[in-house]
């Protein structure tokens, strides 16, 4: 059986690919898990083809294959890509007729979040709605300063299509994204699971379990070009320190339940987080106070902090008292930007999507 033998050898890179730091895999493994995976996928279709069997679990077995290709592997993207978009529009054709939920985003939390929090509270980044290009670059990119931009994205069909919860189901429901279970990924209850959009949406959206599901930092827009169609890359990401990545921006997506957290942390890139749907309080602090946010250090967290600002424990941090916090509440249609280096808090307080740009 072919198929029983491309999937021993995938079971075998797999193991492969998820022994050690994932920075350490060689490209050659990750190149392997592609062709395999492609391999897998017209496996499948041949024999289904030819065995006449059930034709959605086919293709949600191949569509599978083809993800997992894409998350794992590091060639033949344009190929698995490609594939995956034509077997999943051929699944959702038939599967038309089952929406999930009420259709809405913004109407299934029972109660929504407010601004009233414990801890610590900042001044208010300044807000500026829509700057030209020069004045941000000037004010705000050079000097390395955070600000609130506003009424920039405004065009963008995503503030309208994102809301709609059948509307993802259309274009990515049967794919596989990597979800983060558990409260932050500094805690022991934190761990990874893959699952399907739909999957994702009906456990962790609108049944929302006991168990905290996050789809963060995935480059899903590479996954799902009908999303990336939606959105544009804001301007402001075009300048750059250096000449040659003026056009290098990782754009991320960021979407869960309310109350999802990502811990005190900087990232070494610029960074404009945009929110699309739900609210978001972002706490700031800057580079300078660095050593009274108490690094946890190592090669995994050396950007992330001890420190918790919403139960700040100044018994095992005393400086930390001493550090000065700036915030941002970001709404549907707002930009926030981040400098390098600084360090920010986030926590969503409704069902939320943002999608982050970074870059150099």
């Amino acid at each position: 059986n072919v198929l029983e033998v491309i999937q021993s050898l995938l079971d075998v890179t797999w193991e492969n690919l998820n022994t050690g730091h994932w920075s350490e895999v060689p490209v050659e493994e990750r190149s392997l898990y592609s062709t395999l995976s492609l391999i897998k996928v017209i496996v499948i279709i041949q024999s289904q083809v030819r065995m006449n069997g059930p034709v959605d679990e086919s293709l949600k077995e191949a569509l599978r294959a083809a993800d997992l290709g894409l998350l794992l592997g590091s060639s033949l993207r344009k190929e698995l890509s490609h594939a995956a978009n034509l077997l999943s529009s051929a699944l959702f054709k038939g599967n038309v007729s089952n929406p999930l939920g009420n259709g809405c985003l913004d109407n299934i939390e029972d109660k929504p979040g407010d601004w009233n929090f414990k801890g610590v509270f900042g001044e208010l980044v300044d807000n500026l709605k829509c700057p030209s290009l020069e004045y941000f670059s000037k004010n705000h990119f050079t000097n390395k300063k955070p600000v609130k931009l506003t009424e920039c994205i405004n065009h963008w069909p995503a503030l309208r299509k994102w809301r709609d919860v059948n509307y993802l189901l259309k274009v990515g429901g049967p794919r596989t994204v990597p979800v983060e279970l558990g409260s932050a990924y500094t805690q022991s209850d934190w761990g990874m699971q893959l699952l399907t959009l739909h999957d994702f949406i009906l456990k962790h959206i609108i049944e929302k379990g006991t168990t905290t599901g996050y789809l963060a930092q995935h480059q899903l827009f590479n996954q799902i070009p009908e999303l990336k169609a939606d959105i544009r890359v804001p301007e402001y990401c075009y300048l750059s320190e250096r000449e040659e990545d003026d056009d290098n921006v990782d754009i991320n997506a960021w979407f869960g339940p309310s109350g999802t957290v990502s811990p005190l942390h900087y990232d070494p890139k610029h960074n404009l987080l945009t929110q699309i749907v739900g609210r978001k309080r972002v706490l700031l602090y800057c580079p300078e106070d660095s050593e009274k946010l108490y690094s946890h250090g190592g090669l995994m967290l050396h950007n992330t902090a001890k420190v918790d600002p919403y139960e700040p424990d100044y018994e095992s941090y005393p400086n930390y008292k001493f550090a000065k916090a700036y915030e941002c509440h970001l709404y549907p249609g707002e930009m926030l930007y981040i400098p390098p280096k600084w360090w920010h808090h986030v926590r969503s307080l409704d069902v939320s999507f943002s999608v982050s740009f970074w870059w150099e």
